[in-house]
């Protein structure tokens, strides 16, 4: 129940009597009185009338926390003024001085010194023992320290793009119009603008773009910024490439795919061997140069549960004069060895824990004819063999086995290493393009291996070859370099084709062909069929000679490239040299890419020929025959130093076709 200011006054009365009258304390009623009011001061009317004054209150002489809450009129601001007052008191006395004044004066502002962001704030506003920042447009927070991302609502207001910065944002257009005042896109008449944006063809404004058009039977280039005749090719004359030309038009088909031009000059055929080769595999042989990533074609992995130590028998029979064949041990920091071929002779590396060695001995063994290999661990060791004489004896100190929880294990790899050649003691180029039989590893015979063979074609070996690189009709090597260092070019090419079609050499660069020497049925320039040899810059013919190849012969082809003058020889025989009008030599100091057998996937239309070479062929380029193990590039089918012989009449079923 709450007490009306009358009734509690009456029972303080009453208790104070109370008490008096237990405690024989007696009080007059004018004391009693007092007991119940504070003592009010001279100018006490004149305060209760008016919000105290601090320098009267406080300055002139010290007051207490409810004085100074007559002051400010409020709790927070008292709280706040007084812990502070009493401390200028403490520091500088109580006597009116100025460094006391000031100290006062100064405890109630808020704003000094300034909390709020000086970048985001107009002005701090002091308030009741707190602080108001007022913030400029774009920032808030209580301090005005946060950016306010203006973008995230309605995009700024932006037609197209927003943008926020530290206390703002911008807009900005998309490409084909422009910015009005702050948040309007309007599009751009770039017909205006640029007169000569269209060249001689007509331009037409549309909404943030423009097109540029031309009378009907002629169509717009961007390039020339003309218009030029209409393309008789949109009519699809032609069964796949078309290039018009003026008034006319001519048709290409993709040789990449095995095509070739019709004889009416728009349909498109199948390329069909002119001369059969002996295609014929030996199912009991493998082929250690299938991969040209040069990673081993064959992987195993001997356990045994006794020592035992290392054989290897196989026959070997290879034109290459560099290339692994075959390791044998644990891990590249473990014990190996490396048995390879370099420069024509078997080479031996070995490594032993710390010991590394290479040895090379006996004859050279890349002949082409089969000779029997094997390497034996003797005691501490290695005997080398050729055709059953020893040619190397080697002092191991080490097992090419490691013991692995009670079991000696061997990994041995075939025409490769299970590592990077820059591991290898001494570096070579692992690609071996050699023909192996009759293998006995650790005096057995893997049976996997001779099942995994037969069931595999491209692990075999061809039945007879001849010392030569094979293109198969299907991809080819790339070198990346142009052997522009010279003024002249000179290029030499020893072929033997079983197509009428193909390229034999091109420099490329880009979606361009700036030079290339192909086998080809037809001359665009001459518009007559017959086989040709063409030499041509670009999808222009500079050279020629007609002249037939399918005849099982070998035939040298000579190439030679300075400044303005292309000449051919064939056997010897010069060819024509073609005369044409406002041609450009070709610049030797350009940079190009070297392709070999074939050209990549460039336009149809950059060169007369686009199919790829079957055959046998050696490319020598001034005076550096190119050796294919050295390629940046090559198909996986072509091999580099064996070429199938040619096949007799009645085997003519194996003729190679294009894949």
């Amino acid at each position: 129940m709450l007490l009306t200011p009358g009734e509690f006054l009456s029972g303080c009365f009453f208790i104070l009597l109370c008490v008096a009258c237990s405690s024989q304390l007696s009080l007059s009623p004018e004391e009693a009185s007092q007991f119940l009011r504070r003592p009010k001061r001279a100018n006490q009317v004149f305060e209760e009338t008016k919000q105290g004054h601090l320098e009267r209150e406080c300055v002139e002489e010290r007051c207490t926390k409810e004085e100074a809450r007559e002051v400010f009129e409020n709790d927070p601001e008292t709280d706040y003024f007084y812990p502070k007052y009493l401390a200028c008191v403490e520091k500088f006395g109580e006597k009116k001085k100025g460094d006391l004044v000031t100290c006062v004066h100064n405890i109630p502002d808020q704003c000094s010194p300034n909390p709020c962001n000086h970048q985001g704030t107009v002005r701090c506003e002091d308030r009741k023992g707190e602080f108001l920042c007022h913030c400029f447009t774009g920032w808030t927070g209580l301090k005005c320290e946060e950016d306010v991302n203006e973008c995230s609502k309605g995009n700024g207001g932006c037609d197209h793009e927003c943008t926020n910065s530290m206390g703002s944002y911008h807009c900005s257009c998309h490409n084909g119009y422009a910015l009005s005042g702050h948040h309007t896109c309007l599009d751009i008449d770039e017909c205006e603008d640029s007169p000569d944006v269209c060249g001689t063809a007509q331009c037409r404004n549309l909404i943030g773009s423009y097109e540029c058009l031309c009378e009907t039977g002629y169509v717009y280039d961007n390039e020339t910024k003309t218009c030029q005749d209409v393309d008789e090719c949109e009519s699809r004359v032609c069964e796949e490439e078309c290039v018009n030309t003026p008034g006319s038009f001519r048709c290409f088909c993709d040789g990449r795919q095995g095509k070739k031009l019709r004889q009416d000059l728009r349909s498109c055929e199948s390329i069909e061997p002119c001369l059969a080769l002996d295609m014929k595999r030996n199912s009991r042989s493998l082929y250690l140069g299938r991969m040209f990533s040069g990673i081993p074609v064959v992987k195993l992995r001997f356990r045994r549960r006794v020592h035992t130590g290392f054989t290897a028998e196989f026959d070997l029979m290879t034109h290459d004069s560099e290339g692994v064949i075959f390791f044998a041990g644990g891990h590249l920091n473990s014990s190996w060895i490396v048995l390879a071929i370099h420069q024509g002779k078997l080479e031996l590396q070995l490594k032993y824990g710390a010991v590394s060695r290479v040895t090379s001995s006996g004859p050279l063994v890349n002949d082409g004819q089969w000779h029997k290999i094997s390497v034996e661990e003797q005691g501490r060791s290695l005997v080398i063999k050729i055709d059953k004489e020893a040619v190397m004896k080697i002092a191991v100190n080490g097992d090419l086995f490691t013991l692995k929880k009670g079991m000696h294990e061997l990994n041995l790899t075939v025409g490769g290493v299970p590592f990077k050649e820059d591991g290898l003691v001494n570096k070579v180029n692992p690609r071996l393009d050699a023909c192996m039989r009759d293998w006995r590893w650790l005096t057995g015979e893997d049976s996997s291996i001779q099942e995994t063979i037969r069931n595999n074609e491209r692990m075999q070996c061809y039945h007879s070859e001849d010392h030569s690189s094979f293109y198969p009709g299907h991809g080819f090597a790339y070198f990346n370099h142009s052997h522009g260092d010279t003024q002249t070019l000179s290029i030499q090419l020893t072929i033997r084709p079983t197509s009428t079609m193909g390229v034999l050499f091109a420099l490329v660069r880009q979606d361009h062909v700036p030079l290339s020497i192909s086998l080809s049925d037809y001359h665009s320039g001459k518009k007559a069929w017959n086989e040709y040899i063409l030499v041509s810059f670009g999808d222009v013919t500079v050279a020629s000679a007609a002249v037939s190849l399918c005849d099982s012969d070998t035939h040298t082809v000579n190439v030679t490239v300075s400044g303005n003058s292309t000449i051919l020889e064939v056997d010897g025989q010069q060819g024509m040299t073609e005369f044409v009008e406002n041609l450009e030599p070709l610049d030797l100091s350009s940079s190009y890419s070297t392709f070999i057998g074939g050209i990549p996937d460039v336009s149809l239309v950059s060169t007369p020929v686009s199919a790829f070479y079957t055959g046998c062929m050696d490319v020598t380029v001034n005076g550096q025959l190119l050796d294919l193990d050295e390629a940046q590039h090559k198909h996986n089918d072509i091999r580099s130093h064996a070429c199938p012989l040619v096949a007799q009449t009645s085997e003519s079923k194996n003729v190679i076709r294009a894949e």
